[in-house]
């Protein structure tokens, strides 16, 4: 009985080598998680910064500027021999730059703009006529509805 109880207390004061010995790796363990925890905050404070200017441009996309529209519906219209040198779009008004080629060109753009849907009002900034070449050089803003 005396051996059962020496082997006990042998085998347990044995055991708790293991067990510290278990205990100092996983210490280990988790010292080396946090620092690649740490290694990685900052990769992610700019994934999530990225990804809160991107919820910002989807939701744009989604409701407001219309660009893509504005820009399709100009393409439609757009006859050929004009051509547009900038364009600009800022709270619903539009200001292009272009030449036409022609001054039939440029009466065609200008009547394609008033049949744009959303269109509010049409103002001619600047036109003058080249009479070298025949062309018209514009600039119109478009103010949306």
């Amino acid at each position: 009985m005396v051996v059962l109880t020496e082997f006990v207390v042998l085998l347990a004061f044995g055991s708790r080598f293991y067990f510290d010995k278990k205990l100092d790796d996983l210490g280990e363990v988790i010292v080396q998680k946090q620092a690649q925890i740490m290694a990685y905050s900052e990769i992610e404070t700019d994934i999530r910064k990225i990804l809160a200017k991107q919820r910002q441009v989807e939701a744009y996309e989604k409701s407001g500027l219309g660009f893509s529209e504005k820009v399709n519906s100009l393409t439609n219209i757009l006859p050929v021999g004009t051509s547009l040198d900038s364009f600009n779009l800022n709270d619903g008004t539009l200001v292009i730059e272009g030449k036409a080629q022609s001054e039939f060109g440029f009466a065609q753009f200008l009547a394609g703009i008033k049949q744009m849907p959303g269109v509010a009002m049409i103002n001619m900034k600047d036109t003058n006529f080249d009479q070298t070449t025949g062309g018209v050089k514009f600039n119109i803003q478009i103010s949306y509805k």
